[in-house]
């Protein structure tokens, strides 16, 4: 079975409303690729909006010419031949993006062309992955951002997440923290920085919400520096949980050898693809380290998540809901949880 055409393209969807613009951000921009095969089979894979239109002029361009008629299943050896060809001094940026897409789409058609659903070529570990919802948007109100975060749980999620760092100011994230914690009681709360801090802004904010029994704290400092997250995790009470966008391979082995988190959260939508996130998860699992979903797109994490035993927890994130939309087939939310679906391949289908 041969490759017979890359085909990628960059879409831009208007959010539901203003507040789920996320802060300005274009968060509902994509890159969606998709491969064919000389069978006809057609496969689909995504990546975010970083460098968007540079990752579609590359999947379209070089990597379509230089990998049209290999075999579709070879999807190492297919990856080895690009960053040969397209990345040899082991950078990342627009070539890993490409590639994430590119992965996705390729175990997408292995799984299609072998009748089987991905998550079962993985290794079937579970039938349904627990997720978590990241409601509080920085755009919201106070009372925006409590509405959200219950009905979040209302709706069976497994806790709710807000954004911190995001332009307001450390003493109205915490006031916004604790007003949260008040209206949802014991019920799981997370806290997603974006690499907003240094790690004297990230103790601070630390120490004045130690008490609110924050199951993690995501990204919280600038550039995601390893030793700036020791000595952060060092000082602090907060799990610190990062690596959603991460593209380095080494960066998890590396950031896992030196104890600076307590989760992982890699997201085969940007680390590589369903490949390399395998590859973190069996770091994750040596060093005894639990696995997190973030970053959104959810569905096309989901294989990895349910096929691996080390897998953990979805991120559904509130600013992707217009994303959702797009989607003629999407994994089921239930009792809390994502079902992988018993479609062959990835699971999920875009709208032409």
């Amino acid at each position: 079975m041969k490759l017979a055409q890359i085909t990628a393209q960059v879409e831009n969807i208007k959010p539901q409303n203003e507040a789920q613009a996320y802060a300005g951000q274009e968060s509902l921009t994509y890159v969606r690729c998709r491969v064919t095969t000389s069978e006809g089979i057609t496969g689909e894979g995504v990546t975010g909006r970083f460098l968007a239109e540079q990752v579609v002029h590359l999947l379209n361009g070089g990597i379509n010419a230089a990998v049209k008629g290999a075999n579709a299943l070879d999807h190492e050896a297919i990856t080895v031949q690009l960053a040969k060809k397209f990345n040899p001094r082991q950078s990342t940026g627009v070539f890993v993006s490409a590639m994430s897409a590119l992965d996705l789409a390729l175990w997408d058609t292995k799984g299609k062309a072998l009748g089987v659903p991905v998550a079962r070529l993985i290794g079937g570990a579970r039938a349904a992955v627990p997720a978590y919802a990241t409601a509080g948007l920085p755009a919201f109100s106070e009372s925006e951002l409590i509405a959200a975060c219950q009905k979040a749980l209302a709706d069976g999620f497994h806790g709710a997440k807000i954004i911190v760092g995001a332009g307001r100011g450390i003493d109205e994230d915490v006031k916004r923290i604790r007003a949260v914690r008040a209206a949802i009681g014991d019920a799981p709360l997370m806290v997603d920085a974006n690499c907003a801090y240094s790690v004297d802004q990230a103790k601070r904010l630390a120490h004045r919400v130690a008490d609110c029994d924050i199951a993690f704290f995501e990204e919280p400092l600038r550039g995601n520096d390893i030793a700036s997250l020791i000595e952060l995790r060092r000082a602090i009470n907060i799990p610190l949980a990062s690596g959603q966008m991460i593209q380095s391979i080494a960066w998890f082995r590396d950031v896992l050898a030196a104890g600076a988190l307590d989760i992982v959260q890699p997201n085969a939508a940007f680390c590589g693809g369903i490949s390399a996130i395998l590859r973190i998860f069996a770091l994750a699992e040596a060093h005894g380290v639990p696995v997190t979903g973030a970053g959104g797109f959810e569905a096309a994490n989901l294989p990895a998540m349910a096929g691996h035993p080390h897998g953990g927890m979805l991120e559904v994130h509130g600013a992707h809901a217009a994303l959702r939309e797009r989607f003629a087939t999407h994994p089921l939310f239930k009792q809390g949880q994502l079902h992988v679906p018993d479609t062959v391949g990835l699971g999920f289908s875009l709208k032409d």
